[in-house]
């Protein structure tokens, strides 16, 4: 077409094969006005088998003003290219978040023409989302991908879903499937603390952990120097601590094997799993006394429990004759300790009588009698000795000096906090009365 051209039958036009060669087989509609001249079309008619791939022709137009040209040349198909396609699965952080998000990826394909199918379960679900196209030119081939997203509850996921990614194109259907899948896991609890002191019964757990099935399947034996010991099985159920279920076995265990040291080994049947457990060393307690007490009414004494491996621990207490429950720490975990703190807080006046003995006393597990629980006694008839924790051995290791300090700072900061905690109710308290 070419139009802008005045008068009406000033113009030539011709067209050229791709030797540029004039050709003959060609029509030449009339030209007609516009507010821009006149215009004229003429169409080139060629066979199919000499239209090939990068055939070129060329269309020239001609009068008197001089010669405008314009070539058409056959672009080369695109190839029919499969795509590489991806299904992911949810992240845990994803799945802590409470959703579980799967991506069908779709890449390096043609041509573009495609479609996503979501199945959850064989059922169809149709509220994904294709949220991306890209394309990308490799000289004359256009390649494209895209991404398609599904999200689902984590609980579904969970629970056994099973996802299914159907990716349709001219070069077919691929499928992508993923399943909820756990680690099959065994995990060995020391005594449970109430059975060891109401009953004098040492009862381990053996928890199993993984996905449904196989937590169902699994089989667990648990042995003691080779002699299978009894085991109770408790029902499947989902934790929601760890996004697993479990099941729980409890392990009877003779007490005076338990703590004469002998290793209680676990297995799955039939699977390379197993865990072992014993008991372990006693803790050491010690009493930390303050240096001075001269500005104040009140006194406060930390009790220490330390041990490489400490499970629960419960202290107690005693000023002279009298029990008292005081304020205990969580676990303190250092580089090769745990430790556990308790804060007692007494009269100046009573922790200034030498008549009076001031005990901590400890219960634990892995006690041989727990009728006699451990005890570190002080007392204002004796001053503070250099073990109870006020004086460092220069001899001692660089790193021993450390860890005191850091064990020091913590209890310090807890007796600062606890303090502060208490003036804060008094004053809460008191405000509350006036009222």
């Amino acid at each position: 077409m070419t139009k802008g051209f005045f008068p009406w039958n000033s113009l030539t036009i011709t067209w050229k094969d791709p030797a540029n060669k004039p050709l003959t087989d060609f029509v030449q509609h009339r030209p007609f006005r516009n507010d821009r001249g006149y215009s004229k079309f003429s169409q080139l008619r060629v066979k199919n088998s000499e239209w090939k791939p990068q055939t070129s022709y060329t269309c020239e137009a001609s009068n008197s003003m001089g010669t405008v040209r314009d070539t058409i040349t056959r672009p080369v198909p695109q190839p029919n290219q499969p795509a590489t396609v991806f299904l992911t699965v949810p992240t845990k952080k994803d799945l802590e978040n409470g959703k579980a998000t799967f991506l069908c990826l779709a890449q390096q394909f043609s041509p573009k023409t495609y479609s996503f199918k979501w199945f959850k379960d064989e059922n169809q679900v149709t509220n994904a989302i294709n949220t991306y196209d890209a394309s990308k030119k490799i000289d004359s081939v256009t390649l494209y991908s895209t991404t398609s997203i599904l999200q689902i509850s984590a609980e579904e996921w969970k629970t056994g879903a099973k996802i299914k990614c159907e990716f349709e194109h001219k070069m077919g259907k691929q499928v992508k499937e993923a399943e909820y899948t756990a680690k099959l896991t065994l995990t060995l609890k020391p005594p449970i603390e109430s059975e060891l002191f109401v009953n004098n019964t040492v009862v381990l757990q053996a928890v199993v952990s993984g996905d449904e099935k196989k937590v169902k399947e699994a089989s667990v034996l648990c042995k003691v120097k080779n002699k299978e010991v009894m085991l109770g099985s408790g029902s499947v159920s989902f934790s929601q601590d760890i996004s697993q279920y479990i099941k729980i076995h409890r392990i009877i265990v003779d007490t005076n094997k338990w703590f004469n040291g002998e290793t209680v080994t676990c297995t799955i049947r039939d699977r390379d799993i197993k865990q072992e457990i014993h008991y372990e060393k006693t803790p050491n307690v010690t009493i930390y006394r303050p240096d001075s007490n001269k500005d104040t009414d009140h006194v406060s004494l930390v009790c220490e429990v330390t041990s490489p491996k400490l499970g629960d621990v419960y202290i107690m207490w005693k000023v002279g004759e009298k029990s008292i429950e005081a304020t205990t720490s969580l676990p303190i975990h250092q580089k090769s300790s745990t430790s556990v703190l308790s804060i007692l807080t007494v009269s100046k006046q009573e922790y200034e009588d030498h008549r009076t003995t001031i005990t901590c006393a400890v219960k634990h597990p892995n006690m041989e009698n727990t009728s006699a629980p451990l005890q570190v006694s002080t007392s204002q008839r004796e001053p503070p000795e250099p073990e109870k924790g006020f004086a460092l051995n220069c001899n001692n290791d660089v790193l021993e000096e450390d860890e005191f300090r850091s064990l020091w700072s913590t209890a310090t900061s807890f007796i600062f906090l606890f303090l502060f905690s208490l003036t804060y109710s008094a004053v809460l308290s008191l405000l509350r009365l006036k009222q």
